[in-house]
């Protein structure tokens, strides 16, 4: 288990690196460190922008995360960034995202800048209520009909599913981060979600939790003749 000490001088050396390394013209802290709000298990996020030969420095840097520990990583793109996430053997997470340099900018407000210039760059967006409401109907239909096949294990992922989705409106609705669940602790009262935790894959408990998350969706939608319906999955 990696300490606060080894994250902090890690940091300090793959910012150092950043510095030294001409083709990297600007850095930024991402995530809670960028603002105050690093804690025990926080992971490391730094965004490099990088001004040519992209690859090279992608490659570059994955060589020299290896050098410093890592065990393994995996790629998540957005557009042109690459967000490239480590895994090292202390179990620290180091997140680099390697932006072309006219692209290098703040999409929220978990950005400070330690190097180099910044654009002005649209900022992220919360995800739109109406898709939520579609995806968290869309997987109780599937709830539904995996409990009445017998599908335990499925009717159980499905309410999973659901229930971020549910969570996310709740969250949009009480003005807080609705991505990833970052804001759920931060709801008025999520012990509400409590009763939509399954406790077996037998058919009557699973109609249980299921029963209390179609009536939280219900409760987040506008739309009464679809609310109605929502309802009407789990009578």
């Amino acid at each position: 288990m990696f300490t606060v000490s080894e994250r902090d001088q890690l940091r300090r050396d793959l910012v150092s690196t950043a510095e030294s390394d001409p083709r990297v013209i600007g850095a930024a802290l991402t995530g809670s460190a960028a603002v105050g709000r690093e804690d025990r298990w926080s992971d490391i996020d730094l965004a490099l922008s990088v001004e040519d030969e992209m690859d090279a420095v992608v490659a570059d840097w994955t060589s020299l995360m290896y050098a410093r520990g890592a065990v393994s990583h995996l790629d998540v793109r957005h557009g042109s960034v690459l967000f490239r996430v480590f895994l090292t053997r202390s179990t620290l997470q180091v997140d680099l995202a390697f932006w072309p340099s006219a692209e290098f900018g703040a999409t929220g407000p978990t950005f400070r800048l330690l190097f180099g210039e910044a654009n002005e760059i649209p900022q992220a967006r919360q995800p739109g209520r109406d898709d939520l409401v579609g995806l968290a109907w869309l997987h109780a239909l599937h709830v539904r009909s995996s409990i009445e096949r017998g599908r335990g294990w499925q009717a159980l992922y499905m309410i999973n599913h659901m229930r971020d989705h549910v969570m996310s409106l709740r969250c949009l609705g009480e003005g807080v981060n609705a991505v990833q669940g970052r804001g759920v602790d931060d709801l008025r009262d999520p012990g509400e979600f409590a009763g939509t935790l399954v406790l077996s894959t037998h058919p009557d408990e699973l109609r249980r939790a299921f029963h209390v998350l179609t009536g939280l969706l219900a409760g987040e939608i506008n739309d009464s003749a679809l609310a109605r319906a929502v309802r009407a999955l789990s009578p």
